[in-house]
């Protein structure tokens, strides 16, 4: 299975911010976008989530050969895509049960009872020391940032996707906290399973080690390589792939 993205352009707002941009993701193996500020790393994944605020100007993303940019949101999710927010949002008024009973009835096409999916999702809970308490309170509201993470692990876990699409899952954490997700984010890694990391900070690349990077500029594919072109940004910053041309 091969997620492919063929000359990939995007707007917000009336502003291109991807210009004929093709990746290719073959499941199993691991992935790290890095770039500046601003050269539409995060846009990319939104887009590929299916982000109403991002307009597909050409397009084509293929998925086991359907064109996923003609799915909503909900849809890739079923085929096996999910996204890993940089800012993780609160959802007032739903509970976090109910919450992820809907998503995972979604996800399987199932109508799991109260009890039954009880059963599935007690043990995941326990796996992962979140308070059983957390099921029972509304989606997030008044939880830390690690906490948050968390949660959405427990996400991870419960609906089994095949690609993660980890947007800087670094940030509002502090370095323990940062430890603890990125081990709890390598346990799923597997040969049925593709990260593709948006990072600024490369120690996630010591859980979770990527076979393919790409650099993007100004939404542009600057450049295309191995891990070691992060080793390389990591250790010089952004000018070094300049001075290397």
């Amino acid at each position: 299975m091969t997620l492919s993205i063929n000359n990939l352009s995007v707007s917000i707002a009336d502003k291109t911010i991807l210009n004929d941009v093709s990746m290719n993701f073959q499941l199993g193996k691991n992935y790290c976008i890095v770039g500046k500020n601003g050269s539409g790393k995060s846009s990319l994944l939104l887009t590929l989530m299916g982000h109403p605020a991002y307009e597909v100007i050409n397009w084509e993303a293929m998925l086991d050969g359907q064109n996923i940019l003609e799915l909503d949101p909900h849809e890739r999710a079923k085929l096996g895509i999910f996204l890993a927010f940089q800012t993780i949002p609160e959802i007032k008024g739903v509970k976090l049960f109910e919450f992820l009973r809907t998503i995972y009835n979604a996800r399987f096409d199932t109508n799991e009872t109260f009890l039954n999916f009880k059963k599935i999702i007690e043990p995941l809970v326990a796996e992962l020391a979140i308070d059983r308490e957390f099921l029972w309170r509304d989606v997030n509201v008044g939880f830390s940032g690690w906490e948050r993470r968390k949660i959405e692990i427990l996400q991870l876990k419960l609906l089994q996707p095949k690609y993660v699409l980890l947007d800087e899952v670094d940030s509002w954490l502090d370095v323990d906290a940062f430890r603890a997700v990125a081990s709890l984010l390598a346990t799923y890694d597997g040969p049925e399973v593709s990260y593709i990391i948006v990072t600024h900070y490369f120690t996630i690349l010591d859980y979770i080690p990527v076979d393919e990077v790409y650099l993007l500029e100004a939404g542009v594919v600057k450049s295309h390589g191995w891990v070691e072109l992060a080793h390389s940004v990591r250790d010089h910053g952004f000018s070094w792939e300049t001075k290397s041309e």
